[in-house]
């Protein structure tokens, strides 16, 4: 006899079944789904997941250092590239807000009400607080901090010795994710100096952080070259001081002072004022002052140029050192007159003596004499109106083009040194080549790159014409010397040496292009020792106060200067000295 279900069994057998279909059903689409990832779409997935754990990234080179040396061949770094790091704040995680911006106000002078602000943004996970932070300050720091900040390394181009030489160094800039050179060698090397990306290949965690192993270079990054600046570190040092110096002696709007080799054109220092802090550009309001003015600006610079013009003359002979003309204390050119700078006639005057006492119309009488062609021949031959080829960006030519029009006037004022412009750097090599032996040199500041294999690429010396003959530029040294022994108070002589050298006190033009202002640009060249020069140095000050001749205010510069590199070079006296008197026998 068969026993009859109760209603309440069959409903529980039916649930039953109906939760083993739901579970075949979601046991079957999960099978499905499985099928479909690792077989049907099984090389899609794949792909996608190597997309997501395999990378490719840039390897960014090492900048190259730049350094300057010592007369021993030492090598001072002077930009390099140096690990500092960064304060981050994870303000969410930061508990006492008000006590952690009062510690942090007390370590880096940041106000607290910069700091609270930042660290009172919930929802933030990552707020700068400071940079630029040396690795010992982070050390004692991390110390020190509570819960919520930490530290991230940032690798920095960074200049030790701040605004030294940092016309010629300039800076670099951020440009996206690397360095940039902007002004000076940074710019003018950038190619040497900032080297090649390489591309590693790896896999990340599921952190994204690249896995150490399996990782591998497919082209590792070539690290920049090293450059060696021809400035000799000291000489540096000692030009920077000897300008401030006089800067604030006698508060021109800017000054600069260049120590070239005349014999092979190397740099050995360069100062301008005002200057900048690379590790500070961005604080500068006047972008002007990045500009390297020996290179980038032209003056007219007055009778610093009289040797020029006077040399030549003794090259084509009309004229000679003991040559004599009568000085009636002006020069009549058609409806102009010029005068001597003390509006005094001197008589019966030499050549030698035309240089000595710097007499403008001892030079119109010699430009007379020379002829305007030869005049302007022998201008074009000292490099005037043209760039130096200096290994710096954006250096200008200068002008001398009014000389094309054959006015007697303009070879008039040329002669002494007015009505052209010229940039210091042309000035100091056209001088230059009187101390060399009439031979013209180009000037220049890299004397060697080192790449990071170890090879060396060494800057040759260049010369760019024989100007006049080495008769000639003696003729003129000697005048020089004289100009020195017998001028200026003797506050350029240097007791035991012969030393070489000319002012130039030049008036401003004036801006509307009328004539010439009041103000005035004082200029000194020397060279020591003259016979056999070590160096040649050039000093520029441009609309000084307090006095109107460069004879006063640049020759005890000079002195100091040229007397520290005497002496630096260990360099033996010319003469023999009377100890009595400190008079050369």
């Amino acid at each position: 006899m068969r026993t009859k279900k109760k209603p309440f069994e069959g409903g529980i057998e039916r649930r039953i079944t109906w939760v083993l279909l739901f579970f075949l059903i979601l046991f079957s689409l999960l099978f499905g789904r499985l099928f479909a990832l690792q077989i049907v779409d099984h090389k899609k997935y794949e792909s996608m997941a190597a997309r997501q754990h395999n990378v490719s990234e840039e390897i960014l080179p090492e900048r190259g250092s730049i350094f300057m040396q010592d007369k021993y061949g030492t090598l001072i770094p002077v930009a390099l590239n140096k690990i500092q790091k960064n304060l981050i704040a994870m303000p969410s995680r930061v508990q006492d807000k008000e006590s952690a911006a009062q510690m942090l106000s007390e370590e880096f002078g940041i106000k607290k009400d910069i700091l609270l602000p930042k660290l009172s943004k919930e929802n933030d996970f990552y707020e700068i607080i400071a940079k630029k932070i040396d690795l010992e300050k982070a050390e004692e720091l991390i110390q020190k901090l509570p819960d919520g900040f930490t530290f991230e390394e940032e690798e920095r181009r960074v200049y030790p010795h701040g605004e030294l030489a940092s016309s010629i160094i300039g800076f670099v800039s951020m440009e996206e994710d690397r360095e940039i050179g902007r002004y000076g060698v940074e710019r003018e090397r950038e190619r040497d100096l900032s080297g090649s990306k390489g591309f590693l290949e790896g896999a990340k965690d599921a952190s994204g952080f690249l896995v150490a192993l399996g990782r591998r270079i497919l082209n590792p990054p070539t690290d920049g070259s090293e450059i060696i600046l021809t400035l000799d570190f000291n000489i540096q040092k000692k030009a920077e001081e000897v300008l401030e110096d006089v800067v604030k002696k006698w508060k021109p709007i800017s000054g600069m002072a260049l120590v070239m080799d005349p014999k092979t054109g190397k740099i050995l220092a360069e100062a301008v004022r005002p200057g900048f802090n690379p590790n500070e550009f961005s604080k500068e309001k006047d972008f002007s002052v990045f500009l390297n003015p020996l290179a980038e600006s032209t003056y007219e610079l007055g009778s610093v140029l009289k040797p020029l013009t006077m040399a030549g003359a003794i090259e084509e002979r009309v004229v000679g050192p003991k040559s004599t003309y009568e000085d009636l204390g002006f020069a009549k050119i058609g409806g102009y007159t010029i005068r001597n700078f003390d509006n005094k006639a001197h008589g019966v005057q030499t050549m030698t003596q035309v240089i000595e006492d710097s007499l403008n119309t001892g030079m119109v009488y010699v430009s007379k004499l020379l002829g305007q062609e030869k005049h302007l021949n022998y201008l074009k031959k000292f490099g005037l109106g043209e760039k130096t080829d200096i290994d710096l960006p954006g250096e200008v030519s200068g002008n001398i083009s009014n000389l094309e029009f054959g006015r007697e006037i303009d070879f008039a004022t040329a002669s002494f040194g007015q009505g052209i412009a010229l940039t210091p750097m042309q000035t100091a090599r056209a001088i230059g080549a009187l101390a060399n032996g009439g031979v013209l040199m180009r000037p220049f500041v890299v004397e060697k790159i080192r790449d990071d294999s170890g090879g060396e690429t060494v800057t040759e010396t260049g010369t760019q014409g024989q100007v006049v003959s080495k008769e000639t530029a003696e003729e003129m040294t000697k005048m020089l010397v004289s100009t020195v022994r017998l001028g200026f108070e003797n506050k350029a002589r240097i007791k035991g040496y012969f030393v070489a050298g000319k002012t130039g006190t030049a008036q401003v033009p004036r801006k509307d292009g009328k004539g010439y202002s009041d103000k005035v640009i004082h200029t000194f060249v020397g060279y020591a020792p003259a016979f056999n020069p070590r160096f040649l140095v050039m000093l520029q000050m441009n609309e000084p106060q307090g006095n109107r001749f460069a004879a006063n205010t640049l020759t005890p510069a000079f002195h100091d200067l040229a007397e520290y590199i005497l002496n630096y070079y260990e360099i033996p006296p010319d003469e023999v000295m009377n100890p009595e008197s400190g008079v050369g026998n």
